[in-house]
Parts: structure tokens; sequence; C-alpha cells
């Protein structure tokens, strides 16, 4: 997870992990998260490797940080489906899409750009002077 403000960009790279941007124009502040499963099994600290934690930190933080609320809006990516092995219900990547939204929608924020799912990874690159988030497709990926 980062917080980040002027020149300071952030770079990560999705699988079946989603990373939500949260951003406020007026400040350019932005935070962004990336976690790996979509719920904490209440065992242990709560970790942010989990969705339903990294998704309530991130907020908090990014308000922390001097971002207001109701200004803040949110970009959603990754959740690919990468393995042939994962059935329906066992889909990493869909569920792990599935709780940025349903904390989102609770935190009351909303969600303005999203590319997720698929069964491609992605890179991704955070600025936030613009708010702009590139977005590069990874192919050719050998499990």
């Amino acid at each position: 997870m980062a917080i980040v403000s002027g020149d300071t960009k952030v770079f990560t790279i999705l699988g079946s992990c989603v990373a939500v941007v949260l951003w406020d124009e007026q400040t350019k502040i932005g935070g962004v998260n990336h976690y790996l499963l979509p719920n904490w099994n209440n065992k242990g600290a709560p970790d942010v490797r989990y969705g339903d934690v990294a998704v309530t930190e991130l907020h908090d933080k990014t308000i922390l940080s001097g971002a207001v609320k109701r200004r803040m809006v949110a970009k959603i990516y990754g959740g690919a489906s990468l393995l042939n092995l994962e059935s329906a219900t066992f889909n990493i990547g869909q569920r792990n899409i599935n709780i940025a939204k349903e904390k989102l929608k609770e935190l009351n924020i909303q969600i303005i750009e999203e590319q997720i799912g698929g069964t491609t990874g992605r890179k991704i690159l955070f600025d936030p002077q613009t708010g702009y988030v590139k977005v590069d497709l990874i192919r050719n990926i050998n499990f």
C-alpha cells in the first residue's frame, strides 16, 4: 500500500491480485493497494494482504494524508483468472474483484474506472498529479 502526492508514482503488477486506486483531484493525493486474497480469516493481526482489510486501510490512510472523502473516487484493476484450475467457486481473481466493489460501496466511494477480470495479468502505473492510471497487459506468461 502506498499513499502518494506530487511527483511520486506507484507501479505494481497484478494477476489474480487486485489493486484499488483512490484519488482526490483537488488535493492530488492518492493511494494504491495491492492485495492477494479477498477476506482476512480473523487470525492474528489484520493484514493488508486481504482485500477487506486493504480497501478500508487505503481509505483511512488516504484521508489521514489530506484527501477529502467526498471528493475521492476509485479505480479497480486486476483480478484475472490466470490458471485453468480455477473453478467458478474458487476463482480468487473474481472474489478479489467482488470484495473491492463491496467495500467501496460500503465506504460510499464511486468507482469511475475498472479494468478487471479476464485471463491476462496487468502492469499499472498511477500518477497522483493527474489521476491517470496507465495499464499494460502482460502477455506470454507460462505456468
